[in-house]
């Protein structure tokens, strides 16, 4: 009920500013109306019983119908001071609204006698002051039909307030039951924490003991209902991770001893695949260097080749030479043969011209005195004539001794043609040989880089397989030194059987371990 006596006295508390609200308006109408502050003076004066109560701090049902008993009275009050207005009958409204705003209080009393004031007020001034209620003075048809919709909606607000204090009233009861469920829950929480406080110390000294590497520990005492399985299991894990470490350290011994069998294996793997790998390294290196003097005798015979071409060439370039010089030779033999005509025909010339200069030197020594300067003159030609004979038979010698020359020359060319003839014949086969030479060195180079290249594949790969080698040796000795921690790890659990036994196997392990 307290929630619904706090809703009551909030609805209380805004409905008192309502009527306030109300006694405001009536007084700014009075000063338009012009009706004086009678009507103020009557609203206040209604408010203030109502205001005294809740101010009071009382919300009971007094306060209430008080309230209900107010509220319909303002606009009874504006129909007096708006009396014969046109829009009375708006003001008509009001009524039913100050009903309706009643349901905020949560209590149907109030909207009845609310309601009833209304009735009685319409009934009341119907007939014995009709202007204060209609503007056009008594009309009972209309003051049935107000009643008919104030019936009506206060029916309805009837309704709405029983079913919110109804509302009001389930929720507080379900606020109690809540409040008495939870108030039954956390003593269930209490008894609840209790047993669980009891188990989780219980389970915590158990798990301390297994931190500690006690395994044989097991939870005798029974355990309340609900933790009964925990029990059940705590107790399975033990004797699981006791089977599963008693497993675990005969694994870590068969694996401390293979592992330090590979560990031995790999090591001398390592050792033969370095050596391998040196070997091939040295072989690879030799290689490469025969690989490079073998291309650079294949370079030599190339050029060589190339120097021998070009001599072939110019040998047979010396031969066409020899050729031309030869034909040019017998050119000369010729022209020399035709130059001796020439002087042959140049003596007789010559003779011809001596008999001439003869004759006219002995028609000049007939002619006396008169022939003198012809004798001279014949004289002077005989003189001529007769050293160009002279000359003659020089020129003739020299081309005599000339062209002996040049048949000695030419005979010596044709030698020399023979001879570079020879020579470009031996040149060419020099030429041969040293292309088959060049070419087979050009094979053995490649078919040497070949197997240069295979061996520092192999290299390269035996080099992969000493570094995978060595990475097997460092995860077996890396592997050795971990079965050797997981026996030390494991020697830390105490299990329920094998004290004794683990007692005995500890200085042969200690040992193995030293060694």
């Amino acid at each position: 009920m307290n929630d619904l006596n706090e809703l009551r006295r909030k609805g209380a508390l805004v409905l008192i500013y309502v009527n306030w609200l109300c006694v405001a308006v009536i007084g700014l109408c009075a000063f338009f109306a012009g009706t004086g502050f009678m009507p103020v003076a009557v609203a206040a004066l209604i408010t203030v019983v109502p205001t005294v109560q809740v101010a009071r701090g009382g919300h009971d049902s007094h306060t209430r119908m008080a309230i209900g008993l107010a509220l319909p009275l303002y606009p009874a009050i504006l129909l007096w001071q708006w009396a014969g207005a046109h829009w009375m009958l708006d003001i008509h409204m009001i009524f039913f609204a100050a009903i309706a705003v009643l349901t905020i209080m949560a209590d149907w009393r109030p909207i009845l006698v609310a309601a009833g004031v209304t009735a009685v007020h319409h009934l009341t001034t119907n007939f014995a002051a009709p202007s204060i209620v209609f503007p056009n003075g008594s009309d009972f048809e209309r003051v049935v039909f107000h009643a008919v919709v104030v019936v009506v909606e206060t029916a309805v607000l009837i309704i709405i307030a029983r079913n919110v204090e109804t509302l009001v009233v389930e929720q507080a009861e379900a606020q109690e039951a809540r409040q008495q469920i939870e108030a039954e829950a956390a003593q269930e929480r209490n008894r609840t924490a209790e047993q669980q406080n009891m188990v989780i110390e219980k389970i915590g000294t158990a798990l301390a003991s297994l931190a500690r590497g006690d395994l044989s520990l097991r939870l005798a005492e029974a355990f309340p209902t609900s933790y009964e399985k925990l029990r059940h299991h705590f107790n399975s894990a033990a004797s699981d991770l006791e089977s599963i470490v008693r497993n675990v350290t005969g694994s870590a011994r068969q694996i401390e001893n293979g592992s330090s069998e590979i560990r031995s294996s790999t090591e001398d793997l390592a050792l033969r695949t370095e050596q391998q790998a040196a070997t091939l390294e040295d072989i690879a290196t030799t290689l490469s260097h025969l690989n490079t003097k073998v291309q650079a005798n294949a370079a030599s015979a190339q050029d060589l080749q190339g120097n021998v071409a070009r001599a072939r060439q110019d040998a047979l370039s010396g031969s066409s030479v020899v050729e031309t010089a030869v034909k040019a030779m017998g050119e000369i033999e010729q022209s020399a043969d035709q130059i001796s005509q020439i002087i042959t025909m140049i003596d007789g010339i010559a003779f011809q011209t001596n008999l001439l200069a003869l004759n006219a030197g002995v028609e000049a020594a007939r002619a006396g005195e008169a022939g003198k300067g012809f004798a001279v003159v014949a004289t002077e030609v005989r003189a001529l004539a007769q050293r160009s004979a002279d000359a003659a038979n020089e020129i003739k010698a020299l081309i005599e001794t000339s062209t002996d020359q040049v048949s000695r020359g030419v005979k010596l060319v044709g030698e020399s043609g023979d001879s570079l003839s020879t020579i470009v014949s031996g040149i060419a086969q020099i030429d041969e040989t040293i292309e088959t030479i060049a070419r087979v060195s050009r094979e053995q180079a490649e078919e040497i880089g070949r197997v240069n290249e295979r061996i520092s594949r192999l290299d390269s790969a035996t080099q992969q397989n000493a570094a995978m080698v060595e990475e097997g040796t460092a995860a077996a000795r890396h592997l050795s030194n971990e079965a050797e921690n997981l026996g030390q790890i494991v020697a830390h659990f105490h299990l329920s059987d094998d004290r004794t036994e683990s007692q005995k196997r500890g200085p042969a392990s200690s040992s193995r371990r030293a060694a």
